[in-house]
């Protein structure tokens, strides 16, 4: 997953990601993403701002790409740290990924 062109606008993040089929990693799936807050608060993408996509669970292999898609949050704060988290549910024995983006 690469994660580009992040900006903040009327309360919401907004960022460009950008799925390649570089691991085992089958599939991108919005709800295997989710934002953390400086209180730790967790929150799921939305898809009401103009301009975020609105996307489901798809399916790749093979070295395939899926993106670049713009996903949107709408944390109660922007205020640092904020975290994208990438939890892709690959089995029992898999990963977290967390990437810092302010």
């Amino acid at each position: 997953m690469w994660v580009s062109n992040i900006n903040e606008s009327d309360g919401n993040i907004r960022m460009q990601v950008d799925f390649r089929n570089s691991s085992s990693a089958t599939h991108a799936d919005p709800a295997d993403l989710r934002l953390i807050d400086a209180q730790h608060h967790s929150f799921r993408f939305t898809q009401d701002p103009a301009g975020c996509t609105h996307w489901s669970r798809t399916e790749f292999a093979n070295g395939a790409r899926y993106g670049p898609v713009t996903i949107c949050y709408r944390p109660d704060s922007l205020a640092a740290p904020l975290t994208l988290e990438w939890n892709p549910d690959m089995g029992m024995f898999c990963c977290t990924a967390d990437l810092k983006i302010k």
